[in-house]
């Protein structure tokens, strides 16, 4: 049963990951595309980090594998930041549809 759950839970976490790469590749924007990225990356490799630590059971692999998880989590909100920010501060503006009127009309 353990083996059919952690398998489970890793298949979701691919399911994930690979409707969120889909989903960057149909985003036009650089901001649009990085916090999806973000998202996904950490959703998707929190549910397939999960699914190794049920398949390892109660053992020294899952501590190894919490400690990286927490890391994980701690570090992708921050590195997705550091780029966003990095891209401002560069010049790098999401382009915007702009409407304008025409007079009279």
């Amino acid at each position: 049963m353990q083996q059919i759950v952690g398998q489970a839970i890793i298949f979701l976490g691919l399911l994930i990951t690979a409707f969120g790469v889909y989903t960057v590749l149909r985003l036009n924007s650089f901001y649009a595309r990085l916090v999806v990225t973000s998202k996904v990356e950490a959703m998707g490799f929190v549910t397939v980090i999960g699914g190794a630590m049920v398949l390892s059971g109660l053992s020294a692999a899952t501590v190894k594998l919490a400690i990286i998880l927490l890391f994980e989590l701690l570090t992708v909100s921050v590195s997705a930041h550091a780029i966003a920010r990095s891209a401002w501060v560069s010049g790098y503006r999401a382009r915007t549809a702009t409407v304008t009127r025409q007079a009279g009309g």
